[in-house]
């Protein structure tokens, strides 16, 4: 659920963990729909080729996956990262805006931006853990959820479950400064030249998906590097040090490996995430 379009006003206030288990039901809901995306994005983007991956790439992971299953593979640890990581959000977001705002519906860029990252900061503390159990269970069809979670805390203590930490606060920050930006923008543009000035979730649909493609195509190198970082067992390489070996393995492009499942899962995912957040709240409020 983005934060940028949270301009809604309505009739009264929600309680907070009601906001917070809409936007649970309803990540969750966008996560069954759009996983497979998920996971052909992280085989792409691990499959140590040179380059960004071709068609017969993808196509090759189509024809080795045999099972809907199959595309579900830690689908559980994407859960452990998804409930509390999305509720956590939420709770934080509307501290946060009520702290910096008060009522006020409509704020400035800044401010929305500032809301949406702190409190996404906070969220990624109870999330991290899930994304890169995701990753490694992924990469390696023999360990189950349970043994990942052992074997990286045996390997690199409690610390290890925050590797990539910041990559994914910045991945998610500059997806956040990108949707905020555009969102509005190609609404305003759309109701004026198609709708003679009438607003609809139509438009809020379309603006929304040519949004989440925008802030795909900018941030997949980043999710590309953060999925490399994750992966690694041991708390050994720096940042920097792992760049350069993706670079010199795998060339400079290689870090757009999985652009298209990335931005198709963005887009789509973020959108129904809206949609039905949006239609729960006006059933109940």
């Amino acid at each position: 659920m983005d934060i940028k379009r949270r301009n809604i006003q309505y009739s009264k206030p929600c309680p907070v963990y009601l906001l917070a288990s809409f936007g649970c039901v309803t990540n969750i809901l966008s996560e069954v729909l759009c996983y497979p995306l998920e996971y052909i994005k992280i085989k792409l983007q691990m499959n140590g080729t040179q380059g960004c991956p071709k068609y017969k790439h993808l196509k090759s992971i189509i024809a080795e996956t045999t099972s809907t299953k199959q595309y579900y593979r830690a689908f559980n640890a994407q859960m452990l990262k998804i409930i509390p990581q999305s509720t956590t959000r939420i709770f934080a977001y509307e501290f946060i805006r009520t702290a910096f705002t008060g009522d006020i519906v409509e704020t400035t860029y800044r401010r929305k931006l500032s809301c949406a990252s702190s409190a996404y900061a906070i969220a990624l503390l109870t999330g991290n853990m899930g994304d890169i159990m995701k990753i490694r269970l992924i990469n390696n069809k023999e360990l189950t959820l349970i043994q990942a979670i052992q074997q990286s805390y045996n390997k690199t203590g409690f610390a290890g479950f925050f590797r990539g930490y910041w990559l994914n606060l910045i991945t998610i920050t500059v997806i956040q400064a990108v949707e905020i930006q555009l969102f509005e923008k190609f609404k305003r543009f759309f109701i004026k030249n198609f709708t003679q000035g009438n607003n609809s979730i139509g438009i809020d649909v379309i603006a929304s998906l040519i949004t989440g493609v925008s802030s795909g195509i900018l941030t997949a190198p980043l999710d590309g590097f953060k999925c490399r970082y994750m992966n690694q067992l041991i708390d050994q390489q720096t940042y920097w040090q792992t760049f350069i070996n993706v670079i010199k393995d795998e060339g400079l492009l290689a870090l757009y490996k999985g652009t298209l499942p990335y931005c198709i899962k963005i887009s789509i995912g973020s959108t129904l995430t809206f949609v039905l957040y949006e239609q729960f709240k006006r059933q109940i409020i």
